[in-house]
Order: structure tokens, then C-alpha cells, then sequence
């Protein structure tokens, strides 16, 4: 009885675990929706700081372009086979900035503050 316990609940959560482990087509690795940057603080640097982005694009089934950037402006775009993983820094004013990704199979947009 106790081995059929066993294999019943290994069973429920081996048939749960797609579900943890869900790929979308875009994610915004960095920066973390609702974070604040620097991290860790720094100097001031009279209302601007550099800021790393990265994101990664998967989409099946052959060429396709992503467009990504910050505060609604294009910063970057390209074409791609399946899959595309991009690093960029930029500088950014003091406050609330977003960070956006689109491509022809999904988007990602992340809200973030800069602390000088």
C-alpha cells in the first residue's frame, strides 16, 4: 500500500511539472520588473545611469525579427533563425523606465526604477 502511495504521488507531480516549466516566446532576463537600479547603490551620477538589459526570443519555425528598447523608444532591432539572445546597455534617466521587447511571435515589457 505504501509503495502504491509512493508511485501515485511521484506520478501527480511529475504530470504537474510542464506546467512549472513553461517556455514563452520572450523574456526579459534583466532588469527584474519593479527593481531598482544601480543595485547596491553607487555614486550619483547627477540623474542617469547605465543600465544592462538582456533578453532572449525563441520562436519555432524558421527567420523571424525582434525590436526592443526603452521608454517606448526602438533601441535595437534584428532578424533571427528560432532563436536570439541579446545584452545591451544603456544610459537611463532618474525614475520609472520601461523596458520592452516585440517579436513576430510574442512580447515582454518590464517596469523598473533608476535611484540617481
Amino acid at each position: 500500500m505504501n509503495k502504491l502511495i509512493t508511485t501515485t504521488l511521484a506520478l501527480v507531480a511529475l504530470s504537474s511539472m510542464h506546467t512549472a516549466y513553461a517556455q514563452v516566446p520572450v523574456n526579459i532576463i534583466y532588469p527584474i520588473n519593479g527593481g531598482t537600479y544601480p543595485v547596491g547603490g553607487g555614486l550619483a551620477t547627477g540623474g542617469a545611469e547605465y543600465i544592462n538589459a538582456s533578453f532572449s526570443v525563441t520562436c519555432q519555425g524558421g527567420s523571424h525579427t525582434a525590436t526592443w528598447g526603452f521608454n517606448g523608444t526602438p533601441v535595437g532591432s534584428g532578424s533571427f533563425y528560432d532563436q536570439v539572445i541579446v545584452q545591451q546597455t544603456h544610459k537611463l534617466p532618474a525614475g520609472t523606465n520601461t523596458f520592452f521587447v516585440r517579436s513576430s511571435c510574442g512580447s515582454d515589457i518590464v517596469k523598473f526604477r533608476v535611484d540617481h
